[in-house]
């Protein structure tokens, strides 16, 4: 099977500083899914929300989030070498940036990172046995609903200017502004009664202080957050102390190479649109069956 790695520096925001590093190995820890049915949930938290000021350090800021949330960490427990403030989050993008395949390290460069990576740093830091990939959205929500995890996304322009209560909106035509890494902790089922939107949302905390969005946290429709998680995204949960370490499943590593997977998120607005002519509707569905053999979701 060939082993493909796609990597691409993002605009490089002050606000964000995520990069895309994708591997076709994660495919061999994908997260299985387990046909559970999908409930509102959020995840005790002993840390409060951070502020990474305009300084790239999503990746460090959205780990140390994670981990600082049950199951990974229990409040009242011993901490880390990674504490629960911005220093922790600070330290924990340096250790990223030394060990991503990107050129520059934290400091005197300001280079961004990814989520690949920051799980690996938190392997090496023993705070988990191993993590796993979430290949399509009912497993990440399935396995959202037993813990956290971080996910990286590409930030269109829109997502800036939450409403009160955190929604963003994903607006392509705004322009991309680079890459974001954020923690994923919560969902809130369509007809939970904190719910307005009648549609099922994820969110979490940002790191940008308590004055944005819903007093720091950030929301997307299920829908919204996949599509962007197909444009080059990803999202991984982390296995806690308590369970093994995850064990490679080869025979499901997908058949597709860096070109295939080019084309895939090339062509995902094109996918996502809504179309009447007939010979175009052909064609999409003709997108989405070869996407489907090739592993991709």
């Amino acid at each position: 099977m060939l082993r493909t790695i796609l990597r691409e520096r993002l605009p490089h925001h002050p606000k964000l500083g995520r990069n895309v590093n994708l591997d076709s190995k994660s495919w061999s820890y994908a997260v299985q899914r387990q046909g559970a049915a999908i409930r509102s949930v959020r995840h005790q938290s002993a840390i409060g929300i951070l502020n990474q000021g305009n300084i790239g350090a999503c990746t460090g800021n959205a780990a140390v989030a994670c981990a600082y949330r049950l199951p990974f960490y229990a409040p009242g427990s011993p901490g880390w070498s990674f504490t629960p403030d911005q220093a922790g989050a600070l330290a924990w993008y340096r250790r990223n940036t030394q060990l991503d395949p990107f050129p520059g390290a934290y400091e005197p460069e300001d280079t961004g990172s990814d989520g690949l990576t920051a799980s690996k740093v938190a392997v090496e830091a023993g705070i988990i046995p191993g993590y796993r990939m979430a290949g399509d959205l009912a497993s990440s929500l399935e396995a959202l609903m037993d813990r956290p995890g971080i996910t990286g996304l590409p930030w269109y322009n829109s997502m800036f200017d939450a409403d009160a209560g955190g929604l963003m909106t994903v607006n392509r035509a705004s322009g991309m502004a680079g890459g974001h890494e954020l923690c994923v902790d919560e969902i809130v089922a369509a007809d939970d009664p904190d719910n307005g939107t009648g549609k099922m949302l994820v969110g979490g905390p940002n790191s940008w202080g308590e004055e944005w969005g819903a007093q720091g946290r950030w929301y997307l429709t299920a829908d919204d957050w996949w599509s962007l998680r197909q444009e080059g995204g990803d999202v991984y949960f982390w296995e806690a102390k308590s369970q093994p370490a995850p064990v490679p499943a080869p025979a499901d590593e997908p058949h597709w190479d860096e070109e295939d997977l080019d084309l895939w998120n090339r062509t995902a607005r094109f996918r996502q649109d809504r179309h009447t002519s007939q010979p175009i509707v052909a064609a999409v569905q003709a997108l989405k069956t070869w996407g489907a053999e090739k592993g991709f979701r």
